[in-house]
């Protein structure tokens, strides 16, 4: 077995370039080690021998452009990925450079593998897998000189078992699940939220750099008003539906349950690794979290108090 690549992640943010590193190391594929500035990156290149480095344009102690050439004139055999500003492609005097790979944020980090591969020249061929369809019954022609076969009537549809009674327990009736009603959020509310979005971005960032999460959404009714980690725009939305609808059906247990104010203030969801936390800012808005389990869950609550209590100046 190949050992694994080698990799050095240069950036800025700590929070961001620290959640790197960790992201590749958790994939099984790599190891890495994370520094904050181009000078200490150049003393790791000539002290290490490493595969590929990743080097954020928003660093701020030295210019990208100096940093790859001198990476370039140390070592001209490690390969080099860029992370581009948000919202921006790479400056065309970057592009000029030797660059093998571009890592755009946000990410997901089940794309890391693919995307560092291909940086290293050495992409893994995912197996072809090709539906399969079912064999074709065989028919036997009928043996010579004998009976010629009985005509065979077409089989006689089976008729419809009368539906099911519903099951009574007391006022209790068990029929169909109800139906998610989404919590309507007003429309003025939605247009005041998106009109600061800069600043609820930057609380939502402020929030990520403290538990480093997959996904940080603040969601009104069904609506994705900002996100902050490093899941894209598209499985961010999806997220947002996800959670909207387990908001929903939360609601209406609490109801039936004789909640008070007819919903959780907060809902959790655990697996093995990931938690989804959730906690309610006012009617429909959410401000939900994706997140490493091993994060402690008290810190995830105290975090996400003090940023909901500064998002609720926006909520009108």
């Amino acid at each position: 077995m190949a050992a694994a690549a080698n990799i050095l992640v240069v950036d800025s943010d700590e929070g961001f370039g620290n959640m790197l590193k960790e992201g590749l190391e958790n994939s099984g594929y790599y190891t890495a080690k994370c520094v904050h500035t181009g000078s200490h990156a150049l003393e790791m290149i000539v002290e290490q021998a490493f595969d590929l480095i990743i080097i954020d344009m928003a660093l701020t102690d030295m210019a990208p452009v100096k940093l790859v050439r001198a990476v370039r004139e140390a070592k001209n055999g490690i390969r080099i990925m860029m992370i581009p500003l948000i919202g921006q492609d790479l400056p065309d005097k970057v592009k000029g450079l030797e660059i093998n790979g571009i890592l755009t944020k946000p990410f997901f980090v089940g794309d890391l593998p693919m995307l560092i591969d291909q940086a290293l020249g050495q992409p893994k061929a995912g197996p072809s897998v090709r539906p399969v369809a079912p064999a074709p019954a065989k028919v036997s022609a009928p043996p010579a000189n004998s009976a010629s076969p009985a005509p065979v009537r077409p089989p006689t549809a089976p008729k419809a078992a009368p539906p099911e009674p519903s099951v009574a327990q007391g006022a209790l009736a068990v029929d169909a699940p109800p139906t998610l009603n989404f919590a309507t959020v007003p429309p003025q509310t939605i247009r005041y939220l998106r009109g600061n979005e800069a600043e609820i971005l930057r609380l939502l960032d402020d929030l990520n750099r403290e538990v480093r999460a997959e996904a940080i959404l603040l969601i009104a009714g069904v609506e994705l008003i900002a996100q902050a980690g490093m899941l894209s725009r598209v499985q961010c939305q999806e997220l947002t539906m996800l959670v909207a609808q387990s908001s929903q059906a939360a609601a209406q247990a609490a109801s039936f349950l004789g909640e008070r104010a007819g919903h959780f203030a907060q809902s959790l969801h655990e697996g093995a690794e990931y938690r989804l936390y959730s906690l309610s800012l006012g009617q429909g808005i959410l401000l939900s979290l994706a997140l490493s389990s091993n994060v402690p869950l008290g810190m995830i609550r105290h975090q996400s108090r003090q940023i909901a209590d500064q998002l609720s100046k926006f909520i009108i």
